[in-house]
């Protein structure tokens, strides 16, 4: 199949080429199959208590983007997502704009790139943007745009499945979460993929459907982490010559424990996990749980208008050695944090004002220790 191209079934409906060897080549590590569920596997109960006194989140504002006036400000809104390219340079997209927004970093709009159309450098409905050392990958809900770091159009690889959220590796290879609906994808909890569009997937298929978002991907190293968005599950990868779910956590934390959830997890507001980093500091988890003060449901459709939609959540950032799961570290927001922007360590914060107008702040987090007393 040539380069930035996809195949398309008879029906019509669009393929992605799968693959089983050239991505072993790109990752860092050989990855040749999945060991079947050993003891070391399985699921450890692990208290969310803080066990080390002396750690300290603090949190410093980098920049912030918003406002009503300036060009660019239509990106800010409760859907944007922020990305840090090779450049230092901000991407930011919301739901409703079919293109990218650049930032410097000190706030100021740089360009826009992509339009809305089917063509190369298009876009419908941008889902996620991530970065890697050479490229740029725009996820939509069809598949993946690669871009050079001049906006350049690399290729595209359609594929069904929403990807809300991903890792790229040093290699290029990207590593995410999402029901992908194919019948060598459906179920499986990570997929891999090349910069070539050809995608593996991996794990235990669960033969159901599982949450069409899946779950947040971090890594560094030989390993790949993988946060479920709802729940306090924790899932380790071991990237060796025969990689394996190494560690599977599942934490106690008093924001789930304490939600009715009814079947399915259908009951709202319940507390969403929102971004991870795996960093020389250890694993950093954000999350957001449901205001305890506002008893109303927090969504932009049953929300009064008068209230500022960060009066209506909690987030919390927590740091969990990647050796014992447990909770090095807690900072509590009493706000909005959209965990990590994409290719970098800064946390995305989303506030309004009384009159609505919205803002991002990027903030970094840091862990100064406390001394003696």
């Amino acid at each position: 199949m040539p380069s930035g191209e996809t195949a398309a079934t008879p029906g019509g409906a669009r393929m992605t080429k799968r693959f089983v060897s050239p991505v072993l080549v790109l990752l860092p590590v050989a990855l040749i199959g999945v060991a079947p569920p050993s003891a070391a596997q399985q699921l450890v109960r692990v208290s969310s208590d803080v066990v080390c006194a002396e750690c300290v989140i603090t949190i410093d504002t980098v920049v912030t983007l918003g406002g009503l006036d300036g060009e660019g400000m239509e990106a800010i809104d409760l859907s944007s997502t922020v990305a840090i390219d090779a450049r230092e340079r901000m991407l930011v997209t919301n739901i409703q704009q079919p293109r990218i927004y650049v930032f410097d970093m000190d706030g100021r709009f740089l360009r826009t790139v992509g339009r809305r159309g089917e063509g190369p450098g298009e876009y419908g409905w941008i889902s996620h943007v991530n970065v890697g050392p050479r490229y740029i990958h725009v996820f939509e809900y069809d598949g993946r745009t690669l871009l050079d770091h001049d906006f350049e159009f690399v290729r595209r690889d359609r594929f069904p499945g929403q990807v809300r959220q991903a890792f790229v590796m040093e290699s290029e290879v990207v590593a995410f979460s999402s029901w992908i609906p194919t019948p060598d994808a459906a179920g499986y909890t990570l997929h891999l993929l090349a910069p070539s569009g050809e995608m593996e997937s991996r794990g235990q298929s669960r033969h159901r459907v599982p949450d069409l978002f899946g779950g947040i991907v971090t890594g560094g190293g030989t390993s790949l982490w993988i946060i479920e968005w709802e729940s306090t599950t924790v899932t380790r990868w071991d990237l060796l010559s025969e990689p394996t779910v190494g560690r599977i956590w599942h934490r106690t934390v008093d924001e789930w424990d304490r939600q009715d959830r009814g079947p399915h997890g259908a009951a709202a507001p319940v507390p969403v996990n929102t971004g991870a980093l795996l960093d020389e500091h250890g694993l950093w988890i954000v999350r957001i749980g449901p205001d305890p003060d506002w008893e109303g449901r927090p969504s932009e459709r049953s929300r009064p208008k008068t209230d500022p939609v960060q009066d209506l959540g909690d987030s919390w950032v927590e740091l969990l050695d990647p050796d014992t799961g447990e909770t090095l570290a807690r900072y509590f927001d009493k706000g909005f944090l959209f965990g990590f922007a994409a290719g970098s360590r800064y946390l995305v914060a989303y506030h309004e004002t009384e009159a609505g107008v919205p803002y991002i702040h990027l903030l970094e987090p840091r862990l100064p220790r406390r001394g003696p007393g």
